[in-house]
């Protein structure tokens, strides 16, 4: 899928994502439920929690944001460790809404973004001592792309923590397939990973204690809202567009929402997190 495919999607859809999603925990993703999360917001910071713990954050990384959105895991972590990190993404839009809250939220000396793509970041070898992705890596055409540069920026012992979704089978029949189709185009996305695949080319690649968290459970609650909004969100989006008030892009992504549903509840796809060391 070309760039320009995924700016668009991400600069279109920024202010939607904030009033109906993320709020002020700027974070563009599934969050991580647990028996005590109280909601989505603290749902969403689990990720960043959970990431870091498998990840063993610990004071002085540097850590690479791969695909870091408006910068919500970045600032995260600078708040809550002794740690540098830098975030990159191929939307400036994006990059400029993230510098603005680092500045807001008074990090900016421990943490700076860039408008680069992670499949050839144009930093040195060995520069980080995590290579962190959040739902970032679906966006690659070849997953094992990001998985070579992951490893050619890591420091030797160095860290790599994925959360994304990922193929877990094949689909069965035409309505699978079809629903499968519908989720990728709307949320601007290639493919999805298999499972297998992935753990494999992690493998050739020479990463080492490699750990795999199924996190669908902990994932189906933000599957649920997001279903909730866009079937009540897609009708409109539908007259809206046919009045040419918004875009085909913003029907797309409500049928999504949908069809992400469908998918997940179907165990054709689902949320992993993928931990290895270099």
């Amino acid at each position: 899928m070309d760039k320009e495919t995924i700016v668009k999607y991400y600069n279109y859809t920024l202010p939607f994502y904030k009033f109906f999603y993320h709020k002020n925990s700027n974070a563009v993703h599934y969050g991580f439920f647990d028996k005590n999360t109280k909601n989505h917001q603290e749902a969403l910071l689990n990720v960043n929690k959970c990431l870091a713990d498998i990840s063993q954050v610990k004071s002085g990384d540097v850590i690479l944001d791969a695909g870091c959105g408006v910068g919500g895991s970045s600032i995260w972590l600078t708040k809550n460790y002794s740690v540098k990190v830098i975030g990159i993404s191929i939307s400036e839009k994006q990059i400029n809404k993230a510098n603005r809250l680092s500045v807001q939220e008074k990090v900016s000396d421990r943490v700076s973004f860039f408008e680069r793509d992670f499949l050839n970041s144009g930093f040195s070898d060995e520069s980080f001592d995590v290579v962190w992705a959040v739902e970032s890596v679906c966006h690659a055409d070849d997953k094992k792309d990001f998985l070579k540069e992951a490893y050619r920026l890591l420091k030797p012992g160095g860290r790599l923590v994925v959360d994304d979704g990922f193929l877990l089978r094949e689909a069965n029949d035409k309505e699978e397939q079809k629903n499968y189709e519908a989720f990728l185009e709307g949320m601007a996305l290639p493919n999805l990973a298999s499972e297998k695949q992935f753990k494999k080319d992690l493998e050739n690649l020479r990463f080492q204690n490699i750990k795999i968290y199924d996190k669908v459970k902990e994932t189906w609650p933000s599957a649920k809202k997001i279903y909730r909004m866009s079937i009540f969100s897609y009708p409109f989006s539908v007259l809206t567009e046919k009045l040419r008030l918004t875009p085909h892009l913003l029907t797309l992504n409500n049928l999504a929402g949908i069809t992400q549903y469908r998918i997940i509840k179907n165990q054709l796809a689902g949320h992993r997190v993928f931990y290895a060391e270099k």
